[in-house]
């Protein structure tokens, strides 16, 4: 089997909508850090209590997952706000799944849900099902990131890269190949006047606990391995290179930043999200 490949053709993303239900799940519980009242709606279906990515963690090592994933879609609602607060009129979304970004509230600013065909049919399904209006400024691009380039297609969507841009990369980054990665980093640090968020995820062997061990082992049983993961250092060392100045957060602080906490302390170990923009005195000869 070729291991580029990590989604079962004609089907959409399992791992996408696993973390719908973790998203629907926890912004109910958790509105302190994230308010989606379309989370759950989006589902079509009762939220699940527990996930295929949820079977054989411990009950405290789930709710540690759940406060990092509302943690990182609030910080990066937050960088969209301001992007658009300064003038950016452009939101590309990579990996969207059931993302309800550009659902929520109204955005003068256009934007592009980058995913799977199969994803995005599944999303389109649910979306008309659920009542829920395809806003006039959102533009579905689908693409096999293993199969095109970022630029061909955003190209034919219509992103002006001319303007500028700010990139959302939620849980995409482990599941791309390092090529289909480079041309995603590429592509991005390109753009004049862009800046990104993304997360990324340290090696199973390297992590401080046996989440990302198992949450390796549960996405590759379903069809989807971690094929790109990365330590701190490494993995600035390759965004350096594209000239990009890094703002690191690692996941305990992202969610302390947004006030959850138990025992007085933010728990959640192993994935880092990154804000990064374009800085040419940086790039390396």
């Amino acid at each position: 089997m070729d291991e580029r490949v990590i989604m079962q053709t004609g089907r959409p993303s399992e791992t996408a909508a696993a973390m719908a239900h973790i998203r629907a799940k926890y912004s109910k519980l958790h509105p302190e850090i994230l308010t989606d009242p379309l989370a759950e709606r989006i589902l079509c279906a009762p939220v699940l209590d527990e996930t295929v990515l949820d079977r054989g963690l411990a009950t405290d090592v789930a709710e540690r997952r759940g406060l990092y994933v509302l943690a990182r879609s609030r910080f990066a609602d937050d960088r969209i706000t301001a992007a658009i607060a300064k003038g950016v009129d452009q939101v590309v979304i990579l990996g969207a799944g059931l993302d309800t970004t550009a659902y929520r509230g109204t955005h003068d600013a256009r934007f592009f849900e980058v995913d799977h065909p199969d994803t995005q049919h599944w999303k389109r399904q649910l979306l008309t099902e659920a009542s829920i209006p395809i806003p006039d400024n959102l533009t579905f691009v689908p693409i096999d990131f293993e199969q095109a380039t970022l630029a061909g297609e955003l190209a034919k969507a219509g992103l002006d890269r001319t303007r500028p841009a700010v990139y959302i990369a939620l849980g995409v980054t482990p599941y791309l190949s390092r090529p289909a990665l480079d041309d995603v980093l590429g592509y991005i640090t390109d753009h004049d006047g862009g800046e990104a968020v993304l997360d990324y995820f340290y090696p199973p062997d390297e992590a401080t606990a046996d989440q990302l061990q198992m949450r390796a082992e549960s996405t590759a049983r379903l069809g989807e391995p971690w094929l790109s993961c990365f330590i701190a250092d490494e993995f600035h060392d390759i965004l350096r290179s594209y000239g990009c100045h890094i703002e690191d957060h690692s996941a305990s602080d992202l969610v302390a930043t947004y006030g959850a906490r138990r025992n007085g302390r933010a728990t959640v170990a192993g994935p880092h999200v990154v804000h990064l923009r374009k800085r040419p005195d940086l790039l390396q000869n």
